[in-house]
């Protein structure tokens, strides 16, 4: 069982591009991360639960999940550790309710930080902080942007669809 932070690993994830060839300050940020292991079927968390941590998908396999008007779970997607990604990053940023629910599919290892850490990474070492603020800022400026484009297509949608009932 692994209860350290493998320095290679976090090599691969893009959280830390600007740091992947700088392996001193990659050691700075495994102090911040704690290993945690969930088993198939699990939840990490479910959607609307409070959160607060970040997690990287190291090993196996989980779902993300949202939940309908109805209530039902519908597959947003299902992620593998080989594609080297994290999950979490708005909760770390905002400490709010979860906007999506993560269940395990395969057995997983994850590395986790939760804000407060990240806050105190942040106080001591900015310097590594801050390309992975950056990185996370532009994941969330680029779904905010796909949010307005749906928003935009909704839109002529529904003035195309009322139009064409007024003919």
């Amino acid at each position: 069982m692994e209860d350290t932070v493998d320095l290679e690993r976090l090599k691969g994830f893009s959280l830390f591009a600007d740091l992947a060839e700088q392996p001193e300050r990659l050691a700075v940020v495994s102090q911040y991360l704690a290993p945690r292991r969930f088993l198939a079927g699990e939840y990490i968390f479910h959607e609307g639960d409070m959160g607060d941590e970040l997690f990287l998908l190291v090993q196996g396999a989980v779902r993300v999940l949202k939940l309908t008007k109805q209530k039902e779970e519908y597959t947003i997607v299902d992620l593998q550790a080989s594609y080297q990604v994290f999950f979490g990053e708005i909760a770390l940023m905002d400490s709010d309710k979860r906007s999506a629910s993560i269940q395990v599919l395969e057995d997983c290892l994850t590395y986790v930080i939760n804000r407060d850490a990240f806050v105190e990474l942040g106080n001591k070492h900015p310097e590594i902080a801050l390309p992975i603020t950056r990185v996370i800022a532009g994941i969330l400026c680029g779904r905010l942007r796909n949010v307005n484009n749906d928003v935009i297509m909704l839109f002529d949608a529904l003035v195309n669809e009322i139009e064409t009932t007024q003919l």
